[in-house]
């Protein structure tokens, strides 16, 4: 069944919404009614561009909505980024497992004299050491992985900070500048002061998460506006022209028949990306729309910093020059 309200909520459109409102509907998940409604319909009805320094409330729930997103997103990014860094911690384990087991094998060979002596120990002995030195190289890029991951964890859990801390500097600002109900005045939390070298790391977090949203944004935009497609499309062509090329050889080449099969499991792949699937198309759309608020919350944010005396440094932007679908 579909909801008559948060359907046209997740949908964004607040015409429908207020249609179902005047007629009295209710959502049948929540039992959602008028009061409610009406509320998250002036939240979708408003330009985060045009807020000014000091928001309505209906203003600073609309910025508060976009922020759990926009946190919602890094938090579950953090996990993935743990799920890596525990996959990684548990392969290297298992390969110290295989190390040990392959160093015992090498000691037994030389356990007893007849052993060491018989010819077949010489052919055990040379295998054995080229796994050991595999792994021991196989060991070092696993560290190596191991210890990416964890940066790249440690750092994602920093950006989660950074977007809480953000989420309480807009509450304590509101707080003391707006006549807040007391059920939202409850909830607001002291912000923690923050240490010149925190505080800048906070900044440096801050100037990502909006670099990265504007590059994906540019992503999305491409994925509508068919400039995505027309990057599969000349990956296409490049795929089949080289599949020609191995035409002219032939057919039980070991070479051509290895190379042709991973082309074809390429072309495959690139085709699938090239069908229009409405559904698909229609959640690309969505994705683009809650970008962009997501950067325009974000704008806000960075204006409000500033304002307060809280960030006086300059961020690096996205450049449209690093777009590969045009």
């Amino acid at each position: 069944m579909e909801c008559p309200v948060i359907h046209k909520v997740t949908d964004h459109n607040p015409e429908m919404l207020k249609a179902a409102v005047a007629n009295g509907q209710k959502c049948p998940i929540t039992g959602k009614g008028a009061e409610e409604v009406t509320q998250e319909v002036q939240e979708l009805d408003i330009n985060t561009d045009e807020i000014g320094q000091v928001p309505s409330v209906v203003e600073y729930r609309k910025l508060k909505k976009v922020m759990a997103m926009i946190t919602k997103f890094y938090r579950d990014g953090s996990e993935k980024k743990k799920g890596n860094y525990d996959s990684m911690v548990e392969n290297l384990e298992r390969l110290d497992g295989d190390k040990k087991m392959c160093k015992e094998q090498l000691e037994t060979l030389d356990s007893k004299r007849v052993f060491s002596v018989h010819p077949k120990a010489k052919e055990y002995r040379t295998n054995l050491q080229e796994e050991l030195e595999n792994l021991e190289k196989q060991r070092e890029q696993f560290i190596a992985k191991k210890e990416e991951y964890f940066e790249l964890y440690e750092w994602s859990k920093t950006i989660v900070k950074v977007c809480e801390w953000l989420d309480l500097v807009l509450d304590d600002y509101c707080d003391k500048n707006l006549e807040l109900p007391e059920s939202m005045k409850k909830k607001v939390k002291e912000v923690p002061e923050l240490p010149k070298e925190i505080a800048s790391i906070y900044f440096k977090g801050l100037d990502e998460i909006t670099y990265n949203l504007q590059e994906s944004q540019d992503f999305f935009q491409a994925s509508v506006d068919g400039r995505l497609n027309k990057y599969h499309g000349i990956e296409k062509d490049l795929i089949e022209a080289q599949l020609e090329v191995l035409q002219k050889y032939p057919e039980d080449s070991p070479r051509r028949m290895y190379i042709e099969n991973e082309l074809q499991k390429d072309l495959e792949y690139v085709k699938g990306n090239m069908v229009e699937d409405p559904s698909g198309l229609r959640r690309r759309q969505k994705m683009l729309k809650n970008h962009a608020e997501f950067c325009k919350v974000l704008k806000y944010y960075k204006e409000k910093l500033r304002h307060l005396g809280l960030m006086d440094y300059v961020e690096r932007t996205f450049d449209t020059k690093y777009d590969h679908y045009n």
